[in-house]
């Protein structure tokens, strides 16, 4: 469970104001502890559910002298397993990777410098102690099938474009956060406004543009889609996820099935400050669409 720890100059959280500053973060965690040990002995394979927890930032990880090989996004399985030296991991979001400790030592978790449209946070996260007997493992030479097939074109029975934005001061750094409003399609919140009404069965292509200097890390709640292109171009992964990242000034465009559930949810950035600021949808799905 990756977090991060937040608290203004008298060691408190008081209020909304403590957490609004971009770059507010004093240090992270993993499962509530500061720079805790992770214990492996050499050649073992563990398997990671990391969890980002945090109220605001991307992450981007690196294991000193170790690969991350993701197996599953969001808690759905992969339907291959790359191996990756540094991985990006957004608010809300869930990534279940494969770890084999190396030789003998002591090895940092750490989140490396990343622009998100500004600074995300930086530091130690755990530390990894590879020690004891060895315990040779092998990593799977392939994954199962993907739990979900992959949506075909004909399969299309609706298209929907998306607008994230938000309006507030040039200068950022000197501003309060009563100043700022975050907005899907021009509009903020309203609880008791439905936005997008979906009909059961259908299986749609959405666009989310990004208006934003920011990053933005879309999030949908109860069906999850498959990303096909980034910024209009194609994925070589057509991973399914429910929380993906916006980049600033760009897109996403992915697929969804809404096949099994009526009711209402929400869409929302998964930044905790751009949600309660507004940048939030709710979505109903019913028999009559």
């Amino acid at each position: 469970m990756l977090g991060q720890v937040v608290f203004d100059s008298w060691r408190s959280v008081e209020d909304f104001d403590t957490l609004f500053p971009e770059e507010a973060t004093r240090f992270l965690t993993v499962n509530g502890q500061r720079v805790p040990t992770i214990q492996m002995r050499p050649g073992e394979v563990q398997r990671w559910r990391l969890v980002h927890a945090g109220y605001q930032d991307d992450l981007f990880l690196r294991l000193e002298r170790h690969a991350l090989r993701p197996i599953a996004r969001d808690g759905i399985s992969l339907s291959h397993m790359g191996e990756l030296d540094d991985m990006l991991i957004v608010p809300g979001q869930r990534i279940d990777v494969l770890v084999q400790a190396g030789t003998p030592g002591t090895y940092e978790l750490r989140a490396l410098p990343y622009d998100q449209g500004y600074p995300s946070p930086t530091g130690a996260l755990a530390r990894v102690v590879v020690a004891g007997d060895p315990l040779p493992m092998s990593v799977p030479a392939k994954l199962p099938l993907a739990p979900l097939a992959t949506i075909r074109d004909d399969e299309i029975t609706g298209t929907r474009q998306l607008t994230l934005s938000k309006t507030g001061p040039e200068v950022d750094a000197t501003s309060h956060w009563q100043e700022f409003r975050f907005f899907v399609d021009n509009r903020s919140f309203d609880p008791n406004r439905v936005d997008q009404r979906v009909r059961l069965g259908a299986v749609e292509e959405w666009t989310v543009s990004n208006l934003d200097r920011q990053d933005h890390a879309f999030h949908i709640h109860t069906n999850p889609f498959q990303l096909t292109k980034v910024n209009g171009q194609p994925v070589d992964d057509l991973a399914w996820l429910d929380t993906v990242i916006v980049p600033r000034q760009g897109s996403v465009t992915f697929r969804s099935r809404f096949l099994d559930f009526t009711g209402r949810y929400v869409l929302h950035c998964h930044m905790m400050n751009h949600e309660e600021l507004g940048m939030m949808q709710i979505v109903e799905v019913s028999a009559e669409g």
